[in-house]
C-alpha cells in the first residue's frame, strides 16, 4: 500500500474512531437511568463489562474493540495455533480450571520449561 493510501486509511478509521467515541460519550451522558437505580465501583476481572456491552452492542463487539494484551514488550504477540487429542485437551481445560488459570498460560509455561531444557 503506498504513503497516500495509507494515509487515506489512516484518516478514516480516525473519523470513524472519532465518531465513535462521540456516540458513545452521547450514550454515556443521556443514559436512562431511573430513579431506583444503584450505581456501585466494582472491582474484579469482569468489572464494567456489562456496561461495555450495552455501549458497543455484544460481547464480540467488546473483543473487537478492548482485544488481548500483547505478552510482548511492544507490539503485538506472536500468535500460534495447534491442535491436540480431545483426552489431551480435556485434561489441559480441567487442570486449568483447578488452578483458576487460562489454558494458553499453561501451554506457555510448558513451553517455557522445555525450552529451557533443550538450550
Amino acid at each position: 500500500m503506498n504513503e497516500t493510501k495509507k494515509a487515506k486509511a489512516s484518516e478514516e478509521l480516525d473519523a470513524e474512531e472519532q465518531a465513535r467515541s462521540a456516540a458513545l460519550a452521547t450514550w454515556a451522558e443521556t443514559a436512562d437511568i431511573g430513579p431506583d437505580a444503584s450505581i456501585n465501583k466494582a472491582d474484579g476481572p469482569e468489572a464494567g463489562r456489562s456496561l461495555l456491552e450495552a455501549a458497543l452492542g455484544s460481547p464480540e463487539a467488546i473483543r473487537r474493540a478492548v482485544g488481548k494484551p500483547s505478552l510482548s514488550a511492544k507490539g503485538t504477540s506472536p500468535s500460534r495455533s495447534l491442535r491436540l487429542p480431545v483426552d489431551m485437551d480435556a485434561r489441559l481445560v480441567e487442570q486449568a480450571q483447578k488452578e483458576h488459570r487460562n489454558p494458553s498460560a499453561i501451554i506457555r509455561d510448558a513451553l517455557a520449561e522445555y525450552l529451557a531444557k533443550a538450550s
